[in-house]
């Protein structure tokens, strides 16, 4: 079921699958929207609720047009007042990527809302970012995000999806997130994921059950996943080989069976 819900000045766009006694909230990540976890919905929903939405900025989510409304901080709250509306008790998180700085700093506000954690691809350091780079913003705001990740050399991880999910679908996969996102968001969160302050000295508060999760191929994370297992008392790092930075999208099989594992230990 697709829904909005209005949580003070924005409206979270999301959508829920399943039913259960557990409920499981997937968060994406920068230029990312609840489409990055379409492919795992309703297999993860079969003993579960499920629950994805969009950070404001992103997706189908309110955009604000101003680099104001938006900071880690601001969508932590958001993601916390959602879950206070929508939710019945404590969940399990997955926060992918910026998703994973938003699901660390909710678990350490709001620890008993929560009932575990994992922490896919994501940091809680700086990735040696030094703001935005000179000019981006002129860029993306007279080009658009879509026009300029076009010009940009494609990763790896992009040429192995063209060859999973063919042309079609990447093309159209990449207008779906970039065309909705707002120009400002991305100005305005660049220099938080990238370089952002460190949360490394208050990962011992997080005293839920911890996966973190990374593809071995996503050189810039790999560092930092380490880190994040090494400050976070009895959380197990799981590394996919020859995956980058969304495994979801090129190791489905493999990432489900670490999320399954997951929830069926926690305990």
């Amino acid at each position: 079921m697709d829904d909005t819900t209005r949580i003070g000045e924005v409206n979270i766009a999301w959508e829920e699958h399943g039913r259960g006694p557990d409920t499981l909230v997937l968060v994406h990540g920068f230029t990312g929207a609840r489409i990055d976890f379409e492919d795992h919905l309703v297999g993860l929903s079969e003993s579960r609720r499920v629950i994805a939405a969009d950070h404001r900025g992103h997706g189908d989510s309110t955009n604000f047009g101003t680099t104001e409304a938006y900071s880690l901080e601001i969508l932590a709250n958001d993601l916390l007042a959602f879950l206070e509306e929508v939710a019945e008790g404590p969940v399990d998180l997955l926060g992918h990527s910026m998703g994973g700085m938003v699901a660390l700093r909710c678990a350490l506000l709001r620890p008993a809302m929560f009932r575990s954690l994992v922490l896919m691809d994501t940091a809680a350091e700086s990735l040696g970012g030094d703001g935005l780079p000179s000019g981006l913003d002129r860029l993306v705001r007279s080009q658009g995000l879509l026009a300029m990740n076009r010009k940009m050399p494609p990763l790896p991880e992009s040429r192995r999806m063209r060859e999973i999910f063919g042309d079609a679908w990447f093309e159209a996969n990449q207008e779906s997130r970039l065309s909705r996102m707002d120009p400002e968001a991305f100005i305005a969160l660049f220099p938080e994921v990238f370089g952002g302050p460190s949360l490394l000295d208050r990962l011992g508060e997080i005293r839920i059950p911890t996966t973190v999760m990374v593809g071995a191929e996503d050189t810039a994370f790999v560092p930092a996943a380490v880190h994040l297992a090494e400050g976070i008392a009895g959380a197990r790092l799981e590394r996919i080989e020859n995956a980058w930075h969304s495994p979801q999208r090129t190791h489905p099989e493999i990432w489900r069976s670490l999320v399954e594992r997951h929830l069926r230990e926690r305990a």
